[in-house]
């Protein structure tokens, strides 16, 4: 988290870092997934993107038709080397 703070070019204060590092914990985003979005949108529900912390799950829950659907409309946002980067 320093190391990405000194990337941008941030300072934080040094007392504001052990609730930074605690707001940054898998249980913590989990429980506060909710938080900022206005209903249940892509995602029936919020808290099953933190379903376990590893890449490439959403794969297991979705659809071959919802990954085809996804891929599509990625497809349309990104360019190809940063979705192949993002899905490696």
């Amino acid at each position: 988290m320093r190391q990405l703070a000194g990337l941008l070019e941030m300072t934080v204060p040094a007392r504001a870092w052990p609730g930074l590092v605690n707001a940054a914990t898998f249980e913590q985003m989990r429980a506060g997934a909710a938080r900022g979005t206005n209903g249940p949108g892509v995602l029936k529900d919020p808290a099953a993107f933190f379903r376990r912390g590893t890449s490439g799950a959403g794969r297991e829950v979705l659809t071959d038709a919802e990954l085809a659907h996804y891929q599509a409309r990625a497809a349309t946002m990104a360019p190809r080397d940063l979705l192949t980067w993002l899905h490696r």
